[in-house]
């Protein structure tokens, strides 16, 4: 299928390779078909972008969160193991939004804009299904380790 991003503009979507959220992410629930998108030429893309194919003026920025130091152990509840069609915990990945604030630095300086991530709120992602849900509102502990 032909699809129009915002950022490679026309490029054909394998409906392979789209990713379905059954129930969309907050506030973009129409929102149920997103694909995963990254700078073409990149052997191992740090930052990518998921694009929705149902609303193409909805895009996110999205890094695995071991790129920003954190690792995630999430315990899913069954109906969202069965959400997912996840029938191997190592079918899953995590994924982080990344986004910029807009604020009086930012308008000046776009590029000198801080970067923020939203940890509590991952995506969790079925990469053998195609399936994702959003994660929301998790409780954050953080811990330090001293290492050498």
């Amino acid at each position: 299928m032909l699809f129009n991003s915002r950022l490679l503009g026309p490029v054909e979507v394998d409906e392979s390779t789209v990713i379905q959220f059954p129930h969309g992410l907050p506030a973009f629930e129409n929102c149920q078909r997103f694909k995963l998108f990254h700078e073409a030429g990149e052997t191992a893309p740090r930052v990518f972008w998921m694009q929705s194919l149902d609303a193409p003026d909805v895009l996110f920025s999205v890094v695995d969160p071991t790129s920003l130091g954190l690792r995630y152990e999430v315990e899913l509840s069954a109906a969202e193991v069965d959400a997912l069609q996840l029938a191997r915990p190592e079918d899953a990945v995590v994924l982080v939004m990344v986004y910029k604030e807009g604020d009086a630095h930012a308008e000046n300086h776009p590029l000198l804009a801080p970067l923020k991530a939203n940890v509590r709120n991952p995506l969790i992602v079925n990469l053998a299904a195609r399936r994702g849900l959003q994660q929301g509102g998790l409780a954050c502990d953080i811990v330090f380790h001293n290492r050498c």
